[in-house]
């Protein structure tokens, strides 16, 4: 599997993943994939960058859980403004 294939096909899978050495020091990159167990060996350098990339997108996945809890707290905590109100003497245009 090329690199460019690899990486495409990671960031299809919304799935937990693993890197595991596998005696005799061989690495498989393991993950679910619709509902199926699927394994690719890696040779160590790729098993290092995977284990990178895995970990950068659990780094991900926490940042937006967190951006999700602030939005959340920001939209049920903040209380309601009324609308502003225009004057007759400068109506809305279309750009505003």
């Amino acid at each position: 599997m090329q690199d460019d294939e690899m990486h495409a096909q990671f960031a299809l899978d919304h799935v937990r993943r693993s890197v595991m050495p596998q005696p005799p020091r061989a690495w498989r990159w393991t993950r679910k994939v619709g509902g199926k167990t699927v394994s690719l060996g890696l040779t160590p350098a790729k098993a290092e960058k995977m284990k990178l990339a895995i970990a950068n997108h659990r780094a991900l996945d926490k940042i937006i859980d967190e951006m999700r809890e602030i939005t959340q707290k920001l939209i049920l905590e903040t209380p309601e403004t009324a609308p502003i109100s225009r004057s007759r003497n400068h109506p809305k245009t279309g750009l505003s």
